[in-house]
């Protein structure tokens, strides 16, 4: 460490003048490496003129400083010493932790009259004329030793002084180094915080910004800073009450005028406390809910994970399906998918989102037909806090700012009520929500996937779906083919399943006989895909050998195509044996049916709601199928 930057050299250069003056000797100060830090105070003629004008004079005069430093620095006292001029000098050390950093000296004095005969021989052997040399000693004073015991005891204790003044200063710019450390570490996080970050005064104006700040309001940080902060975050910011009471506040809702429109914020805020434990400002948090839909989003699992490449079969009519779907994952415009239960809404839902510009987005599902009635509405658009009874503290988001920047899958659009068909057509015009109980506009940014097994057309004819909100929804209408229309893809998907689930059990099922496949073709499959992978599982857990035969299909396969051959063979007329058929199809499907039903009303021990989304209908359709078939749950 250089003394330089430790100590005020412009007061020593004072102090040491003054000590040479008072005290009738010569002074010098010098860091550890003997160069000079002040310029020399009274120094005699002899030492100025005469010795130090040799180059050998100058480096003696050099080493003997050193020594004399060193010497006094390892004692921890003055050291008095005959310098190789003949004279008489005093050296006191300045010390920083432990380690010398350089030394006070004095001296340039005599004790007594001069040894000439001494004296010229050192002037010989630093080529100096020893007369003019002795011309130069007879001007050196001549002070007793005792006062020069007392001289260097002095300039010691001056030279502890400078020693504290410099570590003093030391600690004082490790301190200011590990604030500005402190504070460039402060600014980065200040600077890359994914959140918008707003510094206020004690009075409430914004002192400092930064530039996720800028970004939400889409203003630059001189337009913000000196403003108010109840102007730019409304009347949710912390008030001067509050800033009294030293009081933070956690993720209160806010709406700020962003560049996109009105932004839906979380805001926090946390007092800044300084010495005296006052609060001189507020560090305010503002978090857009777009961020904390994504994050919850990515770890909820509202994530689509199907696309159109797990979609298994080939047929032309699915292949048209697929083509019409991927043309639809293009556009921005709404989508309407028709089609029975367990054809695979869902899955094309998913596969065009994720072939959609909002892919990276969030991919949220509902199921209107199982939410009731009176819940739908706060399902959908959220609630504020206090809207009704139950209502959780703070508030809740709905779905549709769940999705926001993603796609939101609304499955049986046609059971929704229609009290709530109005709103959701209003947010699909307006572009906006207002949660339940509450009066602010938050901004839609989703995209809307709806799917039904019922005909919509039929819906709004029989008055149970608004017509206007079918024109806003079927902008693109694509129909899932049912399992019966693509009967060549049935092997494919059979041995997809079979593959798929047996690994997950070690199945052994290697051969399916030929009449087992002849038989799986021929059935009309009126649960679809999803039938067929719950047959396809049900012949995993049952069959303990490689082989599937005709005896572990299920009774509701067999019976159905023992019926249709019977009904195949009766005589009659072409009108009647086809409408006799049709009757009996309708018949035994309605078996199957009310006989699925019970088998799952078993399994799931009465529970209305998982049996009807197991069957992908509503509850209600569920209860109208139970009353029909006689079932008493």
């Amino acid at each position: 460490m250089d003394l330089r930057d430790l100590i005020d050299l412009s007061f020593l250069q004072e102090f040491q003048d003054n000590f040479a003056s008072c005290v009738g000797v010569a002074s010098l100060t010098e860091d550890a490496g003997g160069n000079n830090l002040t310029r020399p105070s009274c120094f005699t003629e002899l030492c100025m003129d005469v010795v130090r004008k040799t180059d050998k004079g100058l480096q003696r005069c050099r080493e003997c400083e050193i020594r004399g430093g060193e010497e006094a620095a390892r004692t921890g006292k003055p050291a008095v010493y005959h310098c190789h001029a003949g004279l008489v000098d005093f050296a006191a050390p300045i010390m920083l932790e432990g380690k010398q950093i350089g030394a006070i000296f004095g001296g340039q004095i005599l004790n007594g009259p001069p040894d000439e005969k001494k004296l010229r021989k050192i002037a010989v052997e630093m080529g100096i004329d020893p007369d003019k040399y002795m011309a130069a000693i007879r001007k050196i004073p001549i002070i007793p030793e005792k006062k020069v015991q007392v001289a260097a005891r002095v300039l010691l204790s001056v030279a502890n002084t400078f020693s504290k003044m410099a570590y003093q200063k030391l600690k004082l710019q490790e301190r200011n180094r590990e604030l500005v450390l402190a504070n460039n570490r402060l600014n980065n996080i200040f600077k890359t915080m994914s959140d918008g970050v707003l510094i206020i005064d004690r009075e409430g104006t914004v002192t400092q910004v930064n530039k996720i700040t800028e970004q939400i309001f889409g203003k630059p940080d001189y337009e913000l800073l000196n403003q108010p902060i109840r102007k730019l975050v409304g009347d949710k910011a912390p008030s001067t009450s509050l800033l009294a009471r030293h009081d933070s506040y956690h993720d209160v809702e806010v709406l700020v005028d962003g560049s996109v429109g009105r932004i839906h914020c979380l805001s926090s805020g946390t007092p800044i406390m300084d010495d005296q434990l006052t609060a001189s400002g507020w560090v305010i948090i503002l978090r857009p809910m777009e961020n904390v839909q994504k994050l919850i989003n990515r770890f909820s699992g509202a994530q689509a994970t199907y696309k159109f490449d797990d979609i298994i079969g080939q047929s032309p009519v699915l292949l048209k399906t697929i083509h019409m779907a991927k043309k639809a994952a293009l556009s921005k415009s709404n989508v309407l998918l028709e089609g029975e239960s367990g054809t695979g809404k869902e899955v094309f839902a998913q596969a065009i989102h994720n072939q959609s510009s909002r892919r990276k987005g969030p991919f949220v599902a509902v199921n209107c037909g199982a939410i009731p009635r009176e819940l739908i509405g706060s399902e959908l658009f959220g609630y504020a806090d206090g809207a009704f009874t139950g209502a959780k503290r703070g508030g809740r988001p709905g779905k549709f700012e769940l999705a926001a920047g993603g796609t939101l899958f609304l499955d049986e659009i046609g059971d929704m009520p229609l009290d709530q068909q109005v709103a959701l057509l209003r947010v699909l015009q307006d572009r906006n929500l207002v949660r339940i109980g509450d009066d602010k506009f938050i901004p839609v940014d989703v995209r809307i996937i709806c799917a039904t097994n019922k005909d919509l057309a039929q819906e709004v004819i029989n008055g149970n779906f608004r017509q206007d909100l079918y024109y806003r929804l079927n902008v693109i209408s694509i129909r899932i083919p049912p399992l019966r229309e693509r009967r060549e893809d049935i092997p494919v998907l059979f041995d997809y399943m079979l593959n798929t689930i047996g690994k997950e059990v070690n199945s052994k099922i290697k051969y399916i006989n030929p009449e087992v496949m002849a038989l799986l073709k021929d059935y009309n499959w009126p649960g679809n895909v999803r039938e067929l992978q719950n047959v396809v599982e049900r012949l995993i857990n049952i069959i303990d050998g490689e082989v599937v035969t005709l005896e572990h299909l299920p009774e509701s396969i067999t019976l159905f195509n023992r019926e249709a051959a019977g009904l195949m063979q009766r005589p009659s007329s072409a009108n009647t044996e086809d409408l006799n058929q049709r009757e009996n199809i309708k018949k035994l499907n309605d078996i199957k049916e009310r006989k699925r039903i019970i088998d799952l009303l078993d399994h799931f021990g009465g529970n209305i709601s998982k049996v009807a989304r197991e069957m992908s209908m509503s509850r209600s359709t569920l209860y109208r199928r139970m009353q029909q078939y006689n079932i008493n749950n």
